[in-house]
């Protein structure tokens, strides 16, 4: 599988100071993940005290990566 960045991503994660590292550990082992717009994926991952929010997309056997931002005042569904 690879992860490929989308131009907006990688400007978007560079104006917020977020790491690539971050991003792919969202990726890799998320927190909570949720449906988004269309054919979408939303991964959370708490970095410190703030949840990373990374929006992608499965194309094929990959992923491209939409966007990623801070998540203030995040609390994930409990599933029962």
């Amino acid at each position: 599988m690879m992860i490929a960045f989308s131009d907006h991503a990688l400007r978007k994660m560079q104006q917020r100071k977020l790491k690539k590292e971050w991003v792919l550990e969202a990726l890799g082992e998320p927190d909570y993940s949720k449906p988004g717009h269309e054919n979408r994926v939303i991964a959370f991952k708490k970095i410190e005290h703030l949840f990373l929010a990374v929006v992608y997309v499965k194309e094929d056997k990959n992923i491209v990566v939409i966007t990623a931002h801070w998540e203030k005042g995040f609390k994930p569904i409990k599933e029962a």
